[in-house]
């Protein structure tokens, strides 16, 4: 296991910054992932850590290890790195078998044919192909290539592995079964592990720690449960797929809960989880659809509101629908379970739903600027079905 710490790391293409003084320390034997859409840095971050890109500034050390340190111009090839990388195409070599490919990084770091043969046969005890050394790559499955991709990487034994998108080119339910075999290999040998990805899914699932990015810089870094539960700003809920993000202002603090009233609509939503807040603050309301429901007829109250249904998808498990309340489009899902088979929502129909005040989160906006409501109009404009 090593550990990762990365100060002042700035990549530019020409006049464009790709990364700005990004600040990073990861400890030895962490499962870290950097979060975010195309083009907010997380590649380009992963890339110079492995020595694929060559930073602008910085410095880069990997336990006691520099590798990158512009200020002195020293920087350490991908090669001496002694890392492993698990590419999104798998990077295979397509004129050699299984054994080959995962013996390759032995042989170029000298290994002895005997022990050499040993921990091959290790690598592909561990990813379930034992019997499949002398088969040609090109004749294996996808998830199948992966799992070579997986031995290879992990066949010198790198104290740190990389994985830049591994997962993307695989159906659903693969994906998840390689997420868990990744997961597991990453306990078993020990490695520290940086894992990029834009599925916020396989972020919480695989990680011990998420970090979004935004632009080139961290926007937040916390544990899979504070992501999901308590996001910073209205990118990072938006992006962790809180599908209803309101903005408002808080017209009402009581300790750590607010009472915020939606922008131009009738809504005020109270005994919403806050951090730091004071009345008058600009604030975003944010809850995911499933932590809205379907109220039983003529229900009143706090946190409840009245919307006409205006489209239903059926899930089977359960139903998305877009409702619009006072003109504001929101995202309820309802759990067929809860439901009898006449009683599901159709569209035309006018519906009470509540909102479960302590699933939701009020974000407060720090120095709120016009950018920031643009932002929030730009989502709420975009909302034309369930997801």
């Amino acid at each position: 296991m090593t550990e990762v710490q990365v100060s002042g790391l700035t990549k530019k293409y020409g006049a464009k910054a790709a990364l700005h003084e990004l600040d990073l320390t990861i400890a030895s034997g962490q499962f870290v992932t950097l979060l975010g859409p195309s083009g907010c840095g997380k590649t380009t971050t992963l890339r110079c850590l492995a020595g694929l890109e060559r930073p602008t500034s910085g410095r880069i050390a990997m336990g006691d290890r520099i590798v990158v340190d512009t200020a002195r111009r020293t920087f350490v090839p991908a090669d001496k790195r002694r890392v492993g990388m698990v590419f999104q195409s798998y990077a295979l070599w397509p004129h050699l078998n299984v054994t080959d490919n995962v013996a390759y990084p032995l042989k170029v770091a000298r290994i002895p044919g005997r022990e050499r043969a040993q921990r091959v046969q290790e690598m592909l005890d561990a990813v379930g192909l034992s019997d499949l050394g002398k088969r040609p790559v090109t004749a294996l499955s996808g998830g199948q290539q992966q799992r070579v991709a997986l031995a290879r990487a992990l066949a010198a034994r790198p104290g740190i592995i990389f994985y830049d998108e591994p997962l993307s080119n695989l159906d659903s339910k693969l994906r998840y079964q390689m997420g868990q075999q990744v997961r597991a290999l990453h306990n078993r040998f020990e490695t520290t592990s940086v894992y990029v990805t834009h599925d916020q899914e396989e972020a919480i699932t695989l990680s011990d720690r998420i970090i979004v990015m935004n632009e080139g810089v961290i926007v937040q870094d916390g544990t899979p449960s504070t992501l999901y539960d308590r996001p910073n700003s209205a990118y990072v809920a938006d992006f962790m797929g809180f599908q209803n993000i309101l903005p408002g202002t808080v017209v009402g603090v009581r300790g750590k809960t607010a009472e915020v009233r939606v922008d131009d609509t009738s809504h005020v939503f109270s005994g919403i989880t806050t951090g730091e807040a004071s009345v008058g603050n600009r604030a975003d309301i944010a809850f995911r659809a499933a932590h809205a429901r379907l109220c039983p007829a003529g229900s009143t109250g706090t946190g409840k509101f009245r919307g006409t249904v205006e489209r239903t998808t059926y899930l089977g498990s359960a139903v998305n629908l877009l409702v619009r309340s006072d003109g504001l489009p929101m995202r309820v899902r309802a759990e067929t379970a809860e439901l009898s088979a006449d009683a599901v929502p159709a569209a035309g129909e006018e519906h009470t739903f509540a909102v479960n005040p302590d699933r939701a989160v009020v974000i407060v906006r720090e120095g709120a600027t016009p950018a920031a409501d643009d932002y929030l109009t730009t989502m709420t404009d975009a909302v034309v079905a369930p997801r």
